[in-house]
């Protein structure tokens, strides 16, 4: 038995030791004689990851790799302050603060953040939100049960910071920007949200981006219909976006462009969840105007890319098993600015969530991950979370 099998079994043990009970999250509450009130929330995922990367050590043997680490979503704390009714008009506040668990022999230097720092206008009219925020385009793919709350895509032995979900194999970022948005009332279970968002801009700053300009935010808008029956529900989703980019040097001009469709069906405790997204300019690994494996961004330059995965879940109560597979591909192509080649990631995952108290998760992975730009790996992941 090789040192991954050792430890994966071991992991596996000790998780199947566990008796769960049914569980639910809790929020702190403080209200005022004013009418104002401050609701704090949060969660703190941790995550023990035993990994083994093919072909990964100097001598072009496997790494195997055991770490504690963040998962797709870091801990986080958020703030809430709502304002006092006034004219029909509910306004409120909320202020996120994110740490991430860093990767080997960084000590002491967790990376602090804020991914949330939004104003909201709620009325008979809709929802504005202006701040900083999660964006559209794909959001509702982004709300799976296996990656969403667990590990998902990692960047190797020895990652560090928040891991990617299904990033690259399954949807595209929606990323937290500064944007205004607008959601409109529920109409009848038809909701449609659209806003403009920062420009993703590929080069990043500092010198390089003077060569580059974003004139004009990145328009995203999604669609989502609730239809509900006798034994449950089914939920679709259409999103979109577009935002150009102009090449200065080069004097050439491109866009990133995309569109998806998802669906959720609920019937009784089976859910089976799933999306097709096409989109232009972003890549296999489903970052706006970032490429993963190296390069500027601007490689990627009107390349044709393609993210979709499925999903099922059973809830037993206090127990969900669920199992999901999902591909990000792009084809090759080249451009004045640029050119890359034909990729496809591929996850496949188990897992299961156990709640143990009214505020603590346990929840077990396995995953399998293929790629023609990063090296593949296996992995068991052990994880536990504090919601309140």
């Amino acid at each position: 038995m090789d040192n991954y099998t050792t430890t994966a079994t071991t992991i596996a043990i000790l998780f199947a030791l566990l008796i769960p009970i049914q569980t639910q999250a809790q929020e702190v509450l403080l209200n005022t004689d004013t009418g104002w009130n401050v609701e704090v929330s949060g969660a703190f995922p941790v995550f023990l990851v035993t990994s083994n990367t093919n072909n990964y050590s100097s001598n072009d043997e496997n790494q195997v790799a055991t770490r504690i680490m963040s998962g797709f979503n870091p801990a986080n704390i958020t703030f809430s302050v709502h304002a006092p009714t006034q004219n029909g008009i509910n306004v409120s506040g909320v202020f996120q603060i994110n740490n991430h668990l860093q990767g080997s022999s960084i000590q002491n230097d967790g990376l602090f953040e804020s991914r949330i720092a939004d104003i909201i206008i709620a009325g008979d009219f809709g929802t504005f939100n202006v701040g900083k925020g999660f964006g559209i385009f794909n959001s509702s793919s982004i709300a799976d049960a296996g990656s969403g709350l667990g590990v998902g895509r990692f960047g190797g032995p020895d990652a560090a910071n928040a891991t990617l979900g299904r990033i690259g194999t399954g949807y595209t970022y929606a990323n937290f920007n500064p944007r205004i948005t607008y959601t409109t009332p529920d109409m009848g279970d038809f909701i449609l949200k659209i806003g403009l968002i920062n420009p993703e801009k590929p080069g990043g700053t500092g010198n390089r981006s003077a060569t580059i300009e974003t004139a004009t935010p990145r328009i995203e808008g999604q669609a989502n219909y609730l239809f509900n029956f006798y034994s449950g529900s089914a939920e679709f989703w259409a999103s979109g976006l577009y935002q150009q980019v102009n090449v200065v040097v080069q004097d050439y001009s491109y866009n990133f462009s995309g569109w998806e469709l998802g669906s959720k069906l609920n019937i009784g405790d089976f859910v089976l969840q799933g999306s097709y997204s096409q989109t232009k300019s972003i890549g296999a690994d489903g970052l706006i105007g970032l490429n993963i494996s190296g390069g500027s961004g601007l490689d990627q330059a009107n390349i044709d890319g393609t993210q979709w995965y499925g999903e099922a879940t059973y809830d037993f109560g206090d127990i969900i098993l669920g199992a999901s597979y999902g591909e990000g591909s792009q084809q090759q192509g080249s451009s004045p600015v640029g050119s890359a080649p034909d990729i496809t990631n591929k996850l496949t995952m188990a897992f299961a969530r156990f709640t143990m108290t009214d505020n603590l998760q346990l929840m077990l992975e396995l995953q399998d991950f293929r790629s023609e730009a990063q090296a593949n790996y296996q992995a068991v992941i052990l994880g536990t979370q504090l919601t309140f």
